[in-house]
């Protein structure tokens, strides 16, 4: 019989602590929050600490940046207790070695339609990739790429699934078999609004992936 395989869930762009509650309450591995300005989901300069309070210790909150200050992220780390960092724009093997003695993991997100081998200097820095589409420097682009570029990978380092993901695609997702996908990071297609999301559309979502 086929081992069964636990596909982890993170949800990005929270603004909003209510709906963090009720988001948390769906039980996902990761929450993220965006703390680049130009985001339509930007916590903002001086977020309230409550929207950080998680209910539920084993969700893990993670802080999404882009081409940050290094001094910012750690700042960021402690003061809001985040317990990884997703970044997202053209961050250096230099910056992502030096972040890594934070006690954080490590999130680095690669353009799958760029060269591999950008791939292979960011392996023992990091701890998870994330692929989406066109997304350096830019916070993501909500548009999905082709999976199959994924089969490609000369190593099969563990990555996370983003780009576009939303409604109707539990069975695609469920089905791949690429060595090292740990879970999907899923955004915009799960909102009422930008950084509102649709609890009942992620509640199918999360049933449909953990069947």
């Amino acid at each position: 019989m086929k081992e069964r395989r636990e596909i982890q869930i993170k949800v990005c762009g929270i603004r909003d602590p209510f709906n963090l509650e009720q988001l948390c309450a769906l039980d996902p591995e990761y929450v993220g929050f965006i703390f680049y300005p130009r985001s339509k989901r930007f916590v903002g300069a001086e977020p309230d600490p409550a929207l950080f309070d998680i209910p539920k210790p084993a969700i893990k909150k993670v802080g999404v940046f882009v081409d940050e200050q290094l001094t910012r992220v750690i700042e960021a780390i402690d003061l809001y207790g985040l317990e990884a960092v997703q970044l997202h724009g053209r961050e250096s093997v230099d910056y992502c070695r030096k972040l890594s003695t934070q006690a954080v993991k490590l999130i680095k997100v690669l353009d799958p339609l760029e060269s591999w081998r950008k791939m292979e200097s960011y392996l023992n820095v990091v701890d998870f990739f994330l692929f989406d589409s066109g997304g350096a420097g830019t916070g993501g682009t909500g548009q999905k790429f082709d999976w199959e570029l994924l089969e490609e990978r000369p190593h099969h380092f563990p990555f996370f699934l983003s780009g576009g993901i939303g409604p109707g695609d539990e069975g695609m997702i469920r089905s791949l078999e690429l060595p090292g996908f740990k879970g999907v990071d899923i955004n915009s297609r799960f909102e009422l609004s930008p950084g509102l999301k649709d609890i009942e559309s992620l509640k199918e979502f999360f049933n449909e992936i953990r069947k």
